[in-house]
C-alpha cells in the first residue's frame, strides 16, 4: 500500500464535485485516530496520507487519458503509462480523477458502484525514478 514514488489511479463518475469531496472526506476521532473516507472504505484502503492525493471533478466527462490528467503532479508520466495501457482514449467516459502518490494500491477491489457513484482501479505506476 504506501510506497515511496508509487501512484495509484481511479477514474469515475459522480454526480457532482460536493459529492467527490464529501467520498474523499477524512476525520479523525477526539483522539486523533483515523477515520478513512468512503472511498478509503469502499476500496479496502487501511490508510492513506491525504497530503499525497489529488482529485478533479470534470463537469465534462471525456475518455481521452490528456483531457483527464493534464495539469496533475507527474502528469506526463501517468499519461504514458496509460497510453500504454489503453492507447490516448479509454473503454467508456469519466468526470472524476483521484491519484493517490506515494501508494501501491494492490487491486483488493477493482471497481465500486454505489449511491456515491462508480469508480474503477486502473493501475499503479512509478512516477519518480530514485
Amino acid at each position: 500500500m504506501q510506497r515511496e514514488n508509487f501512484v495509484s489511479l481511479w477514474l469515475g463518475n459522480m454526480k457532482s464535485m460536493r459529492i467527490m469531496e464529501k467520498y474523499l472526506k477524512i476525520k479523525y476521532s477526539q483522539d486523533g485516530d483515523f477515520i478513512p473516507s468512503e472511498f478509503a472504505e469502499d476500496f479496502n484502503i487501511r490508510r492513506y496520507d491525504d497530503d499525497f492525493r489529488e482529485a478533479e471533478f470534470y463537469e465534462k466527462p471525456s475518455k481521452n487519458i490528456y483531457v483527464l490528467l493534464e495539469g496533475f503532479s507527474y502528469d506526463k508520466l501517468i499519461i504514458e503509462y496509460l497510453k500504454g495501457l489503453f492507447g490516448e482514449d479509454l473503454d467508456k467516459e469519466y468526470n472524476t480523477v483521484i491519484l493517490l502518490y506515494n501508494f501501491e494500491y494492490d487491486d483488493l477491489i477493482p471497481e465500486v458502484n454505489n449511491k456515491m457513484g462508480y469508480f474503477k482501479f486502473i493501475g499503479s505506476t512509478q512516477y519518480k525514478y530514485k
